[in-house]
């Protein structure tokens, strides 16, 4: 079929103006911003636009995180002990063994830290233990990108563009886009969190740079760093422990802890869930590789505590759940015992 030419230059200034309309994400019904702004959790993907139209961006100003207080910050360990601390309750032997049989079943190194959330008691097994991060790293690294948010460092608007160098296996979708194809912060940042995208941690912490990252990891204790050139690092229960207790400080401070929670009560490969799939539900980030399989977060159960649970186990499981499990029946006697002192 043949058109005329002014048809076809119609079609051609339509089809640029479509472009230029993606570009800006404005519309004449959307005067006033982006249109993807409010566009359901889950539909922030990408625009398909190639990268010859992406703008120069602004340099990214790394911010550092101010003083943060953690309550359990005093806690002792003792090195292969279940160790109790901020509380006068004594985890039973039977309790004790059980935790203790599964590790040793396994023959794979295990360590967890539990802290309740309201009364900052904590059991502990071998918390100061370093095991490989794999994908726990995520809900760190969301936490300083949404203070970075917050302080308008960035913007969930900013476009980051998918680049050869950024692609990696591993989990995540991002990896089978088209190089060049744009999308924006929110859009990464959702995915990150939904289903553990490798790629989008790549793109973002480009983007972001890491000094600001780990500048704020270390006033949470942490001795490790992580770096473009190697974004994983080894890290202890009590690493993430004190992240997750900030996370959790975090959810309601403003509306990037809040959109952080949301993601992080959300998205997939919740092991929480697998283990006691009769809670309400939880914020997590698990993690999982050849030399670990890891669960970190918050749940949501008679009490609400943050769990983290690393093993040596590899690809295998059923330890992690099983100890999940095992760590929640001792917060259920845990509550038990305050109600019967009249604390609960």
């Amino acid at each position: 079929m043949r058109y005329p030419i002014k048809k076809m230059r119609s079609c051609a200034v339509l089809l640029l103006c479509t472009v230029l309309l993606a570009i800006t994400g404005c519309t004449s019904a959307d005067p006033d911003g982006p249109v993807w702004q409010n566009w359901p959790i889950g539909e922030q993907f990408a625009y398909g636009i190639r990268s010859s139209t992406l703008p120069t961006m602004r340099p990214i100003v790394e911010e550092t995180v101010g003083a943060i207080f953690l309550d359990n910050r005093h806690d002792v360990f003792v090195e292969d002990e279940i160790c109790v601390n901020n509380t006068s309750y004594e985890i039973p032997q039977v309790l004790q063994d059980k935790l203790l049989d599964t590790m040793a079943e396994y023959k794979f190194e295990t360590s967890f830290y539990v802290i309740d959330l309201e009364t900052h008691a904590s059991f502990a097994y071998n918390p100061q233990k370093y095991f490989e991060c794999a994908s726990t790293i995520k809900a760190p690294y969301a936490l300083y990108l949404s203070k970075q948010l917050e302080a308008g460092v960035v913007s969930l608007d900013d476009i980051l563009e998918y680049k050869e160098h950024h692609k990696t296996d591993g989990s995540g979708s991002t990896q089978f886009s088209e190089f060049g194809t744009l999308f924006t912060l929110k859009a990464m940042l959702y995915r990150l969190l939904y289903n553990s995208d490798n790629v989008a941690y790549y793109m973002l912490s480009e983007y972001t740079g890491l000094d600001g990252f780990n500048e704020m990891t270390a006033e949470l204790g942490w001795t490790q760093t992580v770096s473009l050139r190697d974004h994983w690092c080894d890290i202890t229960p009590q690493d993430l422990a004190m992240v997750w207790q900030e996370i959790y400080d975090y959810r309601d401070a403003c509306d990037e802890g809040r959109l952080l929670w949301t993601y992080l009560t959300t998205n997939l490969y919740n092991e929480f869930e697998v283990a006691m799939p009769e809670y309400d539900g939880s914020a997590h980030k698990s993690g999982w590789g050849y030399n670990g399989y890891h669960e970190a977060g918050v749940v949501f159960g008679r009490r609400n505590y943050i769990c983290i649970v690393m093993t040596a186990t590899g690809l295998k499981n059923d330890c992690l759940h099983r100890t999940i499990r095992n760590l929640d029946n001792v917060i259920n006697d845990y509550d038990i015992w305050l109600k019967n002192q009249g604390l609960g």
